[in-house]
């Protein structure tokens, strides 16, 4: 998630320049082009191309409205997005309350250990944010397995590295375990329910993520605003030449860089779980869950808050 770009305002400008150094290349040289042949035309004995305003105006305000509606759609996601990791931590931490509350040696007579108990919360909680980790491999197509194997145990690791979908695996485990708890004790049936349910409210807001990450935006409206976007920026500086002149060239290149920036928008923020800094931060998300759940079973292993990081030309952002 992105928190500002940079302290110095000239870091700022140097970095969107930069990122946008192609763009920008090629908007200064189509207003060059087109300023120059206007106004040396008559010298080498050819008629100038002049576009009338009008077209052009009407071409913009087509193009605005792809915009408008690819941005929107594509914040809808983002949003969506978050809602669902919000949804996760609440979850996360309601399945950590019960996994500590619900287990109890009162429901075996006394035929269980309190440290039997405490194994079990260390072991279910450890599988949780085991699941958290695999769903951040799963939604970012990555496959790093550091994290899980501080969480989850050899046989487990060696099971679901067979699986496509891990993270739904791992929650497969994890109701395994609940109704092992059951069978053996450790909660009586209305706690098991209740446990039950919240799997059931993890496999739902998986789901949500994995619709967002595998819809693909309709490809209609990338490629038809695409097209408007460049048939706009080169026919923008061959009407505004005529009027402005030279002061075409600037005008032309700010016109064209504003909806340059809003088109890169909406194509950066519909796919909201790659790890950029403009992306819901899900391993900044995670890491809070994390330190939740192991602050619950009193673990000694705490890790520390995730920290902002810090991009090129000093953009500060969360993962």
């Amino acid at each position: 998630m992105l928190i500002k770009y940079s302290d110095n305002p000239f870091k700022q400008v140097f970095g969107i320049a930069f990122y946008n150094r192609k763009n920008i290349f090629l908007f200064t040289l189509i207003s060059i082009i087109a300023v120059l042949q206007y106004e040396f035309g008559e010298i080498f004995l050819w008629n100038p191309i002049i576009l009338p305003v009008v077209p052009v105006t009407i071409l913009g305000g087509a193009l605005a409205i792809f915009l408008g509606f690819r941005n929107n759609s594509a914040y809808d996601r983002w949003w969506e997005a978050r809602k669902i990791w919000g949804g996760i931590v609440n979850a996360s931490r309601t399945f950590g309350i019960m996994v500590c509350t619900f287990s109890s040696t009162n429901f075996s007579k006394g035929k269980v250990k309190g440290k039997e108990i405490k194994a079990w919360r260390k072991e279910s909680i450890h599988r949780h944010i085991g699941w958290l980790y695999a769903l951040i491999m799963h939604l970012r197509n990555h496959n790093h397995w550091d994290e899980l194997e501080k969480y989850l145990s050899e046989e487990e690791i060696e099971e679901i590295k067979k699986m496509h979908n891990k993270p739904t695996q791992i929650l497969r485990l994890q109701s395994e375990k609940i109704q092992e708890a059951y069978d053996k004790n450790y909660i009586e049936d209305f706690r098991h329910m209740e446990l039950a349910n919240v799997i059931k409210e993890f496999y739902d807001l998986q789901g949500m993520a994995e619709r967002i990450k595998g819809t693909i935006f309709p490809y209609y409206y990338n490629y038809f605003t695409g097209v408007f976007l460049w048939l706009f920026v080169i026919c923008l500086p061959f009407s505004l030449a005529p009027e402005m002149h030279w002061g075409a060239i600037p005008m032309s290149l700010a016109i064209s860089f504003v909806f340059t920036i809003l088109e890169k928008s909406g194509a950066i923020t519909e796919d909201p779980f790659e790890g950029r800094a403009a992306d819901t931060p899900i391993n900044t998300i995670t890491r809070n869950i994390e330190i939740d759940l192991l602050e619950m079973i009193k673990s000694e292993t705490v890790p520390a808050p995730a920290e902002p990081k810090i991009g090129r030309f000093g953009v500060k952002y969360l993962d």
